[in-house]
Order: structure tokens, then C-alpha cells, then sequence
């Protein structure tokens, strides 16, 4: 008997001292499902509604691409309900491809895309189609085929024609207010060059097509003299530039369109080269570009570069997110659910290009600086 009172009075003891323990010091944390009983017992807690979404970017070393990206995630980190997760495809199919298998073997909720080219769209939706992810392409236009093939892809970007048609457009302005200096050899035509993007993509075929058609519709006589590709790229847009000049001579060069800042600051440097575009207006070749990159809109604020269009990234990233929100949660896609300025069509959401000039040169290069 005594030994049995023994026993239970060390018994006692010990659930004393642990009864002390805990309140002196906090309890481990509790499981998932005893903090979903305790949470059910007392006050009902908000529910954990963020997503996760994969956003592929074509290089994350590109100018532009590199403020795109801090202005998405800088977007969302304002938002509630989403998480991105921000992958490098290093400007390579295969490298993307493999950013885009890990994100979805590791249960990604969607994903955006903007691909190194418009061929390797269809087997980047491919991926997603297969096991049902939702995909929101950006930047880099898909053919309409592949468009098609998913019920669950959709496109977020600018109508590429309408930037053609203000780049050519600035040219245009330029040339009939200058007509005296900017008409060279006096013949009354407009002899000009074009710096394309890549070739077959949707964006430079449209852009260029807007050139001609903009120039046709003002009544302009004109002449493209040369026009080639430089992939986007400042270095080759250099090297085409100095071998128009060799062949035509700087003079002989009455204006220069270009489907991005990134070959129209190629030409700059060209013309710059050749001692033009320093400040002397008889010594200067109109060139245009598109995007609105620090360097182009610190060139035109130089004097070197006479104009640019704005891809409004702010925008843009605004309805990638939510329409990345949207599609997670089967909401349809509406005007009012992108959130920003656009037009709905279908699977695609268009956000309106802004010409730069003298009236918001400065407050868009402030904004540009902001996220270099």
C-alpha cells in the first residue's frame, strides 16, 4: 500500500511541474489540424487565399526586361491574394522550357510567360495545357493558332501596329515642320531606313506595316531605302547603320524607324559616330524608336534621339497579375477585372501605347529612373 502511495504522489508531482512549464514557457506550435479545430472553437480566422504564379521572363539581364520586372513585382507586392515567383530564361528555348517543367512539378497555380521568340509559345502552352495550368503569355506575342488551342491562355501586351503608327508618326511631324534642313538633296521625298526586330515576329510585322501605311495616310512621299533586321539588339542596329551610311552616305539618310530604343540607340551612336546629332540642326538624322528606355528618353532629352513610344509596363503588369488572379479563380476576363485603361478581345488584353514628347519627357523618364 505504501509503495502504490509512493507511486502516485511522484505521479503528481510530475504533473505539477509540467502544468508550470507551460504556462511559464510558450507551447509548441500546433499541427494543422488542431490549429483549424482551435481557430473553428473560437473566432473564425481569414482564410489563406494567396496563389502562386510563375512569371518566365525572357532575360532578366535585358534594360528592359529588368524594369518590367521590378515594376510586376513592386504591383504585387501592392496586391493581395498572389505571389510571384520571378524565373530567368536567360533568352534560351531550352532554358525556359526547364524553368517552365520545374514551376509545374512543383504544383505552380499559373503562369506567365514572356518567351524568347514566338515559335517556342506553342510548346511552352503546350506544357501548361497538359496539366491544366493557366497561362498568360506577355511581351511576346503567340501565333493565333496557339492562342486557340488553349482555353486557358490569354495574351497581355500593346497593339504593335498602334506603336508603329506613332513612331512613324513623330517622323512625320518632324519632317513637315523641318521641311528645309530635313529634305537633304531637296527632292521633296522622304529617303529612310528601317531597323527591324526579329524576323517572322508578330510585333515587328505589324510595326513595320504601320510605318507605311502611317506615311501613305499623311500623304508623305517616301522611299525605304534599306531595311533590315538587327534583333532588337544596339550592337547589330550599330554595325546595319554604319554600313547604310558607307552606302548612302549620312546625307543621303532623311530619317530612321526602328521597332525598339534598343537599335534606335544603335543608330544614335552611328550618327554620332559621323559627328551628327550633337546639337547642330542641319547635322542631324530624325530617328525613332519604341519602348522608352532610360537611354532613349535621356537621348531625347540630349537632342539625340528624336523620339520614342512608351510600353506602359506599369499597366501592363497590372493586368498580367490579375488577370493571372482571374484565370486561378475561373473569373471571366473583363475591363474591370485587368484593372487599368485597356481593350478586352477575347484572349486578348491590349494596353494603349503612349507617344513621349515634350510634354511628359520628364515625368516619364522619372519613372523610368525609378526602376533602372
Amino acid at each position: 500500500m505504501k509503495k502504490l502511495v509512493a507511486i502516485l504522489l511522484i505521479a503528481a508531482l510530475a504533473l505539477s511541474m509540467v502544468a508550470c512549464s507551460s504556462a511559464s514557457t510558450p507551447a509548441p506550435a500546433a499541427t494543422e489540424a488542431t490549429a483549424s479545430t482551435d481557430a473553428a472553437a473560437t473566432e473564425p480566422a481569414a482564410a489563406d487565399t494567396s496563389v502562386k504564379a510563375t512569371v518566365i521572363w525572357r532575360a532578366f539581364d535585358d534594360q528592359y526586361q529588368s524594369g518590367f520586372r521590378i515594376i510586376m513585382q513592386a504591383e504585387a507586392d501592392k496586391m493581395t491574394g498572389i505571389a510571384l515567383d520571378m524565373q530567368d530564361g536567360e533568352n534560351d528555348v531550352t532554358k525556359t522550357t526547364n524553368k517552365l517543367e520545374a514551376a509545374l512539378t512543383k504544383g505552380t497555380d499559373a503562369v506567365a510567360i514572356c518567351a524568347p521568340d514566338t515559335e517556342s509559345t506553342n510548346s511552352l502552352m503546350l506544357k501548361c495545357k497538359d496539366e491544366s495550368v493557366p497561362v498568360v503569355f506577355f511581351n511576346m506575342m503567340p501565333t493565333q493558332d496557339t492562342m486557340n488551342a488553349y482555353d486557358k491562355a490569354w495574351y497581355v501586351g500593346a497593339e504593335a501596329s498602334e506603336s508603329g503608327a506613332m513612331c512613324a508618326q513623330a517622323l512625320i511631324n518632324y519632317w513637315n515642320a523641318n521641311k528645309a534642313i530635313a529634305d537633304k538633296n531637296g527632292d521633296g521625298k522622304l529617303q529612310l531606313v528601317v531597323l527591324q526586330g526579329e524576323i517572322g515576329n508578330n510585333d515587328v510585322i505589324l510595326r513595320t506595316a504601320a510605318y507605311e501605311d502611317t506615311l501613305k495616310a499623311q500623304g508623305i512621299d517616301y522611299e525605304i531605302i534599306a531595311m533590315d533586321t538587327a534583333n532588337w539588339d544596339k550592337g547589330q542596329a550599330l554595325d546595319k547603320m554604319n554600313a547604310w551610311i558607307t552606302a548612302f552616305g549620312i546625307d543621303g539618310i532623311e530619317g530612321v524607324l526602328c521597332n525598339n530604343d534598343g537599335m534606335a540607340m544603335g543608330a544614335v551612336q552611328a550618327a554620332l559616330n559621323n559627328g551628327y546629332n550633337s546639337g547642330d540642326p542641319a547635322k542631324f538624322v530624325p530617328i525613332v524608336g519604341i519602348d522608352a528606355t532610360v537611354e532613349a528618353l535621356q537621348a531625347m532629352k540630349d537632342g539625340s534621339l528624336l523620339g520614342t513610344v512608351l510600353n506602359d509596363r506599369t499597366n501592363q503588369s497590372i493586368a498580367v497579375i490579375n488577370v493571372l488572379k482571374a484565370a486561378i479563380s475561373g473569373t471571366a476576363i473583363t475591363e474591370d477585372v485587368v484593372g487599368v485603361s485597356c481593350k478586352v478581345d477575347g484572349k486578348y488584353i491590349w494596353i494603349p501605347y503612349q507617344i513621349v514628347d515634350s510634354t511628359n519627357l520628364d515625368a516619364v523618364l522619372e519613372v523610368m529612373l525609378s526602376v533602372s
